[in-house]
């Protein structure tokens, strides 16, 4: 092959440069799902934007996957498949931003950052498409525009859940995908090996006791008491069951019972969150909240104890996070690439990292001129936008190192 017809490589500046260029598209694409948010598996009007801004670059798409979902298919030359996934679900929160963009559907607010992460991925198809075009890309990429990532269906599923079952993943050596981060500054990422985010159980306790008159409680068995026996119990399961030097929550969000205050109620409703990291400290905190709730049964009581799993630990795959990486500190320089803390909040991205190697990258994107700190799932959650091409160059760059490095 003679030297005029070699390619360039593909460098983290160009790629950097070029999501720059698109960076009033990105936002465009941004606002418009912000203004227009959908919940958990209704995504019509984003999937739709989706799908026709995907097929106006030329890229093939399949649509209604794991119901409301968009998958993508880039194709390059000959090499690896990459996946990179984008989740577009809003939450039910009334936004209180007073921007210009503000969601325009009450009591439905992207408080999460997943209007940023659908436009991000749409960046980065944009600059894989052109670099397909010109002979540049070693491989193929799919990508995975995932709805409801906040909520499960009547099944139980997650889209996550759901488009690992339908086979979005299959034939993936790699998956990547990303999400913003608001405590972190815009410019810096950040990405860890192994655990990254927590298992997400839910429990429901009823506690049956033997109502009465409040003036006589000699003639009951009091399901409140034996309620706060209860929550004493459960938590000191972490402090005293666990490792210490492993981590794990366990949550009562929820308690109700009674309805005025001289009669003594014949049940108490609870119900609360367990956050795992390990498979062996998830088994070990449902098994120990169920002797816990024994209590009230020494007590004369009796409990139900319903224990919904939900989705597992996100457990990033060592290989793949040495590429996000190495990509990401190629285009923004080392100083800008921390290895993030574990956190226990969860992410069904965890379905995807099991069904092939995955890293997951956090995305600074709080603006340090700002007072405060805008957190997600909050009516003010924000970002500064110029996060988004930052994000879009990160998701290619992961792209295009894995398949350089393993075609």
């Amino acid at each position: 092959m003679s030297s005029t017809d070699e390619k360039p490589p593909i460098t983290g500046a160009e790629l950097l440069t070029r999501a720059r260029e698109l960076h009033e598209r990105i936002r465009g694409w941004r606002r418009t799902i912000h203004r227009h948010p959908e919940l958990s598996f209704t995504e019509h009007h984003t999937a739709g934007l989706v799908n026709t801004v995907l097929t106006d670059l030329g890229i093939p798409t399949e649509t209604e996957v794991a119901k409301t979902g968009v998958i993508g298919h880039i194709e390059g030359g000959p090499g690896p498949l990459v996946g990179l996934r984008a989740d577009m679900d809003a939450l039910p929160i009334q936004e209180e931003n007073g921007t210009d963009f503000d969601s325009t559907r009450p009591g439905i607010m992207h408080a999460c950052g997943h209007d940023a992460h659908t436009a991000m991925l749409l960046g980065a198809a944009t600059i894989l498409k052109e670099l397909a075009d010109a002979g540049r890309l070693p491989g193929r990429v799919r990508l995975l525009f995932q709805p409801s990532e906040e909520a499960q269906d009547e099944e139980g599923k997650s889209g996550g859940m759901r488009m690992v079952e339908e086979g979005a993943l299959e034939g993936v050596d790699a998956v990547f995908g990303i999400h913003v981060d608001p405590t972190q500054d815009v410019g810096v990422v950040g990405t860890r090996s192994g655990p990254m985010l927590a298992a997400a159980d839910k429990f429901e306790i009823t506690i049956q006791g033997k109502g009465g008159h409040a003036a006589r409680p000699q003639a009951t068995i009091d399901p409140i008491v034996l309620a706060a026996n209860a929550v004493q119990a459960i938590h000191q399961i972490v402090s005293r069951r666990l490792n210490p030097l492993e981590a794990g929550v366990i949550t009562i969000g929820q308690i109700h019972g009674g309805t005025v205050n001289n009669v003594i109620p014949e049940t108490v409703y609870l119900d609360g969150t367990i956050r795992t990291f390990t498979p062996e400290s998830r088994r070990l905190l449902q098994e120990e909240l169920r002797r816990a709730c024994g209590v009230v049964t020494a007590l004369g009581g009796h409990f139900e104890l319903a224990i919904h799993e939900g989705y597992p630990p996100t457990v990033t795959d060592p290989e793949a996070t040495q590429v996000m990486m190495e990509a990401t500190a190629d285009m923004l320089g080392p100083d800008k690439v921390v290895e993030a803390p574990p956190i226990m909040g969860a992410e069904d991205f965890s379905y995807m990292a099991q069904a092939a190697p995955g890293s997951f990258l956090r995305l600074g994107v709080h603006n340090p001129s700002w007072p405060q700190r805008h957190y997600v799932h909050t009516p003010t959650f924000r970002m500064d936008e110029d996060a988004l091409p930052i994000g879009a160059a990160s998701l290619a760059a992961a792209a295009i190192r894995w398949l350089e490095t393993h075609g």
